[in-house]
Order: structure tokens, then sequence, then C-alpha cells
């Protein structure tokens, strides 16, 4: 959560000259400067499916809200319910999200049971819905203004007056529905950015539900700092009577979600009964068992944990081993990315494969879209996440070995940004490129490693701050069929065990080897997070992916479906096609030809081949 990736600032201001022996003291007066730079208060926290909770009631979090507002300090809450839990589980960037947020509250009777059944119970459950009313309240006493954003269109103004009159001295600083499919245009996001930055609110409640709210906030938080955003869901059309509440003992037995599916079965019966029962099941047996073979833990305050820590002896260098050092694992908490050195991808490949064969070429100088090769792409993601990791240039050193094709398509404004470094030698593995590699950089310094022929279906962001979160020495990422992703964040120090002469493969030898001295965690991901490129299917497969989210369309969930809509057509500089040819999910490459009236289905024309008029060509590799 954000309130730890900030240690590294404070820990970072000039500390106060000693006091002069004999002088007099003087009265400690804070300033604001001190109030905003001052580490806001620890809070307990408990852990359900690896997601962070905080253990507070209602009226704490109220408190904690205004308190930081008083401080000058903005933030985020999240409300987290059953569904959102399974988004986490599954979804890596929602769960970055949530990971992000300054204040994580249970609002739902199964998280409170869970926590229970596994020995860290929460003190209460804290509803988005009920927290509206009270902090709305707890505003109007402090002379505090609320922003009313989203919900169903007339609902916003309507609940706005609705809690004017019932608190007189509330201060809306305004409300705004934004038409359907704002998030995917521009104006429309500058739109509510150049509102939010008039009104100036103090608390701005985001009722456009899951994940879309979250995303949101996530993305215009910058534009005001100091304000508090909260994601509250349907409470807007709950505040207006439009949608009637539960009664309260249903609420309290856990049977709210029953009330819900009898108002909109049509909506919530997938989510309740499909998925939610399943993984409410899961949830509370996984609980008991965390109970029963003692691996909850009590609650804790991550501060604290960070002050225990920091007091611990720092711990030797391990000696560069060429065998497995005694088993002692070193146990470290998750901080700032400041330690972020590079990111390192694997662009070479000791086995071609068809795709390599047929394009001749490095897979990262293949078209993602028609000005964006998957190289840019990297590129990029790489800079959103130096962004995110206030990192004011992040390198990106892209390895390939001596048999492989370099990338040579980055675009002018990555100059400088990356290099391309060939291999010294074929028989290191990328274990041993790994450690020559990390000679460079400190014990501390991190690099996230990650191959490079695979297109990301989540921002390279998300995927960095879920590793670190994990908290280990080294971490990556692994699906729940127990292939890893390729994608893994590793401290440099725990490199220097593997040996400095000699092949050393990584998944093989490698992570073994730092397995038995150090930390190394694993985030577990049902889904994938990147299609791998190693044929003409995987390639086809990645480019629909990924042009099927940039034009907000959902992903095809049924295995069996027949899904005949096309999703891209991509032609290369220096490719002729006539007219009348018909690409459907087709990427032509430079210099190949398709003539009039051709036809080409999920195909990849390469370099000088010719596809001649009124041919037919599906699932293949046209080459010359």
């Amino acid at each position: 959560m954000s309130a730890g990736y900030g240690e590294a600032v404070l820990e970072a201001r000039t500390p106060a000259p000693p006091p002069v022996p004999g002088a007099p003291r003087a009265a400690a007066l804070p300033t604001p400067l001190d109030a905003l730079l001052s580490a806001p208060p620890s809070l307990p926290t408990v852990q359900l499916m690896n997601t962070e909770l905080h253990a507070i009631t209602e009226q704490r979090a109220m408190e904690h809200i205004l308190s930081e507002l008083d401080a000058g300090r903005g933030g985020m809450l999240v409300t987290p319910n059953l569904d959102h839990l399974y988004r986490c589980v599954n979804d890596l960037s929602f769960a970055a999200l949530v990971a992000e947020a300054d204040l994580v509250v249970a609002d739902g009777m199964p998280l409170v049971w869970a926590a229970k059944i596994q020995g860290t119970p929460l003190p209460a459950r804290v509803a988005g819905s009920d927290l509206i009313w009270s902090l709305s309240e707890s505003a109007a006493r402090r002379g505090r203004s609320v922003y009313l954003l989203g919900g169903d269109p007339g609902t916003a103004e309507k609940a706005a007056r609705i809690l004017s009159e019932k608190y007189e001295n509330l201060r809306v600083a305004g409300t705004m529905c934004p038409p359907i499919g704002f998030e995917r245009d521009e104006h429309e996001i500058a739109r509510i950015i150049n509102a939010l930055a008039t009104a100036r609110p103090d608390i701005v409640y985001v009722a456009l539900g899951s994940p879309k709210q979250e995303r949101l906030i996530c993305r215009i938080r910058k534009s005001l700092p100091q304000a508090w955003w909260l994601g509250v869901g349907i409470s807007f059309s709950f505040v207006c009577g439009d949608v009637r509440r539960a009664p309260r003992w249903m609420q309290k037995t856990g049977l709210e979600w029953v009330h819900r599916l009898i108002q909109e079965p049509r909506r919530l019966f997938k989510r309740y009964m499909v998925v939610g029962i399943p993984f409410a099941a899961r949830l509370l047996v996984t609980s008991a068992w965390r109970r029963v073979f003692g691996v909850s833990g009590s609650i804790k305050s991550r501060r604290q944990n960070r002050v225990n820590a920091a007091s611990q002896p720092a711990r030797p260098v391990p000696a560069i081993a060429t065998e497995p050092a005694t088993r002692t694992r070193v146990r470290r908490h998750p901080g700032s990315l400041q330690r972020l050195r590079s990111v390192v991808l694997l662009g070479g490949t000791v086995r071609p494969t068809p795709l390599h064969a047929a394009v001749k070429r490095s897979i990262l100088d293949l078209p993602l879209e028609q000005e964006t090769t998957i190289l840019n792409h990297w590129l990029n993601r790489a800079t959103e996440l130096a962004r995110y990791a206030d990192i004011e240039q992040l390198p990106v050193r892209i390895l390939v070995n001596q048999q492989s094709y370099e990338p040579n398509s980055g675009a002018a404004r990555y100059s400088g940004v990356y290099t391309v470094e060939q291999d010294g030698s074929e028989y290191r593995g990328t274990g041993g490129m790994l450690r020559d590699l990390a000679q460079q950089y400190d014990d501390d310094d991190l690099i996230l490693v990650a191959s490079a022929s695979q297109v990301l279906l989540d921002p390279l962001s998300a995927l960095a701050k879920v590793l670190h979160h994990k908290g280990g020495d080294v971490n990556l990422i692994s699906h729940r069929d127990g292939t890893p992703s390729g994608v893994m964040l590793i401290r440099c120090q725990t490199l220097r065990l593997i040996p400095s002469l000699g092949f050393f493969d990584m998944k093989e030898q490698g992570l073994p080897l730092i397995a038995g001295r150090y930390d190394v965690r694993v985030v577990h991901c049902r889904r994938p997070t990147g299609v791998p490129l190693r044929t003409l299917e995987d390639y086809i497969t990645a480019l629909r992916l990924h042009h099927r989210r940039r034009a907000g369309r959902p992903r095809v969930a049924d295995p069996l479906s027949e899904d005949w809509s096309p999703s891209f057509a991509i032609v290369e500089n220096g490719a002729s096609v006539a007219a009348r040819a018909h690409l459907h999910d087709t990427v032509v490459l430079r210099s190949a030809i398709v003539e009039s009236g051709a036809s080409l289905v999920r195909c990849v024309v390469c370099p000088g081949a010719v596809v001649r008029q009124k041919a037919s060509e599906i699932d293949r590799f046209v080459t010359a």
C-alpha cells in the first residue's frame, strides 16, 4: 500500500542538529510542512488471499480520513467485498490498485467471517454505503467539501441535494455524471479533471462500479493530491432511494446479497451464484486451513514491521558459491521501488521458434499496432514504470545471444533509454548472464527481469507493484498451471550466488540455488499475464487480445465459442496492399505484396511474399 512506498521520502529528511549542552530547550512548534511530511499513523492490518485489509471500525476510518485531511495529506479508500477480493486473486492489475490504496476496509460479511476463522478478526464491517452518510456528516461539522462523481444520470445531483438537506453545513463542491464510455475518451477524462480542479473538493465520492471507479481514481487522483477519493459503487442510488438497501438484519447476517439478487436477478445472478458462492466457500476453507496450520499470524502494524526490520543488524553479504549454502532465509518487507535500477529484457533464443524462422527478424521488431512494435510497447511500459517509481530515467537493457537477431525498431523518442547488449559467451545461460549483469549494481539494488518474447496483458507497473509488494528477495509470477510468466523482480545480492564461470540456467539451476539462502516468493495468477510468442497462433492471439482491450471489448470467456469479428489489420511501411484486398486479423510485413481480391484470415505475410489476385490464405505464414 502507498504508505509503505512513501517511507523512503520520510527517511530522506535532514535530521535536526544535536542540542548544544547547557542551552535552553526551545518549544517544538510544528509547521504545516512538518505535518505534511510526517508519517501517517500506523493502522493494524490483516491479510486475506494476499490482500491487506485495515482492521478498523467505520468510526476509526472516518477519523483517519479527516485527520489526514487536516494534515494536508490526501488518499484513496477502497472497500473490498467478496467480488473485489475475487478480482484481486484473478487480476493482478486490480490487485495492484487495491495494494496502492491508503485505506482498505472490508465491505462484506464473508470477509469478516474469514478473518475471524483464520484467527485475525476484523472489528467490524465497514460498508461504503454507510460511510457516505457518516463521513458526510463529519465533513459538514469540519467545514469540508464533497464532490459526487458518477452514478446513473441524475442520481449524483439528487444524492447531493438529499445529503445537503440532511446535513445543513455540508458543502457540495459539485456533481458530474460522465457519459457511457468516457474512460476511453481523453477529452472526457480531461473534462473531469478540469471540473475537479476548479471545484477543489476535500472528499470525492466516485460511484461508477468496480473496477471502473478504482481505475479512474488511480488515473486522476494526482490532479487533487490533497483530496480523499472513495469508491462507493451504487451508494448514490441508495441515498436517493432508487435502489432499496437490505434490512439491517440481512446486512448483519451477511444476506444483503440475497436482497440485491432479488432486485436485479439478471445482472447479478452470475456474480453471486456462479462466482460468489464457490469463491466464498473457498475463502472460508482457506481461512480455516490457515488457522489449523498456524500460518495466519497476528494482527500487525505495517509501520511497526518496518521499524522492527530496520532495528535488526545488517546481514553479511554471502560469498559467491558453486553449491547451495546453509539454508538461512532472509525475510524482507516491501519498501520503495526507488532501488529499481533497470528493466532487463531477455531477447535471445536458444532454439529458433516457428515465428522466428518465418519472419527472420527479432520478435521485438514485429508490429503490435500500425505504428508501434513490440519493442516500443515494452519501452512505453518501462517509461510508465519509471514514472510510477519516481525514477528520472529507468534504463532498459535488452540481452541477446550471438545467434539472435538484434532489435532495431526503437522509436527516436526512446533514444538513450535502452541498449541492446550481446552476450559475450554462448555458454553462460540466463542465470550466468544475469549474474554478470548484477556485478554492475549494489547488493540492495533491484532489477526487473522479463522475457522479451511476449506481449504483456497487464501494465508493467502493475506487475512490478504486485511483485514488490510480495516482499521477497526474488519475486516471480507463476500461473495456476505452474508455468512461469517470465517476469521476476530480483535483488542483485541474490545473483552473486551464481558461479562466475560455466553455464547456469536461471529457472532450473539459479532459482533452486538462491532459494536455499534467500527468500524466493511466488505470486500465483489464475489467468495469463502475457502471451509468449513462439508460433503464428501465439502472435495472432496476442494481437487480438491487445486490440480488443484497446477497443474496450471484453475477452471471449468461452473457449468453445466462435468469434468471427475482426480485431485488427496491420500493414507495415514498405508493404503493398491493394485497396480491394481483404485482411482479417492479418499482418503484412514490409516488402510483401497483397494483390486485389486476395483474402487473408489470421495470417502473417512475410517479407518478399506475394499473395496473388483472389487467392485465399487462412491460419498460415505466407512466405516468399
